[in-house]
């Protein structure tokens, strides 16, 4: 499996850079801890900061083309990214995610309260 990178986006209000990839000389799609890993090697970031958005494979080709996101913080990771994204790309840390779901609701609770107590 040969990752090259395409395109390399870097977005500093969200502390990511976003990346386009294509991977060559395969037989299937890759896995996407596979993919992180060779992809945070590329960007010289850290795996666990990184985040697989897309792959696309069409029928009988054989490379694909995918995005994805490394992130310079984990907590802004977890704020910015939806709930199943890191769930594919992070499938063996189940309890980490729900605890991000919680802290998802808490704050939206939080702000809640806290726009009740000024229209008061």
């Amino acid at each position: 499996m040969k990752v090259e990178i395409t395109n390399k986006k870097s977005n500093p209000l969200l502390s990511r850079e976003e990346i386009d990839f294509k991977v060559t000389e395969i037989n299937s799609t890759p896995k996407i801890t596979d993919l992180k890993e060779k992809i945070s090697a590329l960007t010289e970031s850290n795996s666990d900061s990184t985040v697989i958005t897309e792959i696309k494979q069409n029928f009988g080709e054989k490379y694909c083309t995918g995005k994805a996101r490394t992130y310079k913080d984990k907590e802004k990771m977890k704020e910015v990214e939806l709930d199943y994204v890191l769930g594919r790309n992070f499938a063996g840390d189940k309890e980490r995610i729900k605890k991000t779901k919680e802290s998802k609701k808490a704050a939206k609770e939080k702000k809640k309260l806290e726009s009740k107590k000024k229209k008061k």
